[in-house]
């Protein structure tokens, strides 16, 4: 279990969003991270841009250029807003469920390195 979710819970922190323990795979690599889920707000699955090269290092993937800019707000729904320009496609796992082909987005999300949508 993500450290920080622990205490967080304890002190009744998440609403409609919490931490858990998920598993980007592709080409039979693995790389393991806490991230964020946001039942609520987020419509994206979004991955840290100081993130991506490590990800994709260690997964043999490339990043891949988008047909067409997205304009996202932060997951926190502030005004400030953030171009997207490239994603990854690879496989999630968390816990027992696996999800195929997965697109995250590419942004600088602040202090999480990967925030998923509702799953």
């Amino acid at each position: 279990m993500c450290k920080l979710n622990e205490i967080l819970l304890k002190e009744n922190y998440f609403e409609k969003s919490f931490l858990i323990d998920a598993h980007l795979i592709s080409q039979n690599q693995s790389f393991s991270l806490c991230s964020l889920i946001d039942s609520d707000s987020i419509v994206y699955m979004i991955i840290h841009s100081n993130l991506v090269d490590k990800v994709c290092e260690k997964l043999k993937i490339q990043p891949i250029s988008l047909a067409k800019e997205k304009l996202i707000r932060d997951y926190d729904e502030k005004i400030f807003k953030k171009i997207i320009i490239h994603k990854i496609l690879l496989n999630l796992i968390i816990e027992s469920h696996k999800k195929l082909t997965v697109s995250m987005l590419i942004a600088d999300i602040n202090h999480h390195e990967v925030i998923l949508s509702k799953l």
